[in-house]
């Protein structure tokens, strides 16, 4: 699995650095915290050592028996590349990679080129409480983050437990690589996951139906000692239902190409979830 932690020096991202040291340490995941700065000059040397920051305490909290990172930070060497500058640190005691980057020039357009370009599963950025922005940046940055970046993107905007995970999940078309993020998430949290089933015009129409297309998901979670039932919304109610969840819930919803909640969800639901969701929100591809 390869991580991008989008950052930059407000209280919000420094807040993410928890929630992905626990996803971390239990897929031991190749991680890249990634900042941007302003043109096309010099590297920042502030901007470098902010990172170095965010990797220590990153080390800090996953620190142990078996740890796969290299230890510790502060030693590493910025070299110019073809986007920006790549700060990493030798070790052979280091089987994974957190690696620190600087790139330059728009901070969403680079957020998202570079989890284009460098092929990430996850993007996971934080953003204010509020009003979910980015200080001085343009507006709803984590929200276009989490639309373009072409990959799964996780938005926390105050990190904090929840004991109910929602997943809006395509039975037929959900990828394996989502099911597993959201059996992580599910165990970060100790939550419960409630499985949303459509029912409706384009939706299941019964008790076997229901059992036939989502009993895969549902054996799959059962089976992992997670605790999750299926909640039962007719489609046409599932913007308003998922809408109120958000203010209480982790909301998951699979976005793929091929998926029926990508049809379903209006573009400004998936705006309303990131911007208004007062907990954290899973935008899956």
């Amino acid at each position: 699995m390869r991580i991008l932690l989008a950052v930059d020096d407000q209280t919000y991202s420094a807040a993410i650095i928890n929630e992905a040291a626990k996803l971390s340490a239990n897929t031991w995941a190749d991680v890249t915290i990634l900042t941007v700065q302003k043109g096309k000059g010099d590297l920042d040397p502030q901007k470098a050592e902010s990172l170095r920051t965010y990797k220590q305490g990153f080390l800090d909290l996953i620190n142990g028996d078996g740890f796969p990172y290299s230890w510790p930070a502060g030693k590493e060497e910025f070299r110019k590349t073809a986007d920006g500058w790549l700060g990493t640190q030798s070790s052979r005691d280091g089987s994974k990679s957190c690696a620190l980057k600087v790139r330059s020039g728009d901070s969403c357009k680079e957020i998202i080129n570079e989890a284009k370009e460098q092929d990430y599963d996850l993007v996971i950025i934080g953003a204010s409480e509020v009003d979910c922005q980015w200080q001085g940046e343009a507006l709803n940055l984590p929200q276009r983050v989490a639309e373009d970046a072409g990959c799964s993107v996780l938005v926390i905007k105050k990190p904090h437990a929840s004991n109910r995970i929602i997943g809006c999940l395509d039975q037929s078309q959900i990828s394996q690589d989502s099911l597993e993020m959201i059996n992580q998430l599910v165990t970060q949290h100790d939550a419960d996951l409630q499985i949303i089933g459509l029912t409706g015009a384009k939706g299941l129409s019964g008790k076997g139906d229901i059992e036939g297309k989502m009993g895969d998901i549902l054996t799959y979670y059962t089976a992992r000692k997670i605790n999750a039932w299926i909640k039962l919304v007719e489609n046409n109610d599932l913007e308003e239902y998922v809408a109120k969840a958000s203010k209480e819930a982790i909301i998951a919803v699979w976005m793929g190409k091929k998926s029926v909640f990508g049809k379903l969800f209006s573009q400004n639901l998936v705006e309303k979830l990131v911007t208004s969701s007062q907990s954290t929100v899973l935008i899956l591809r």
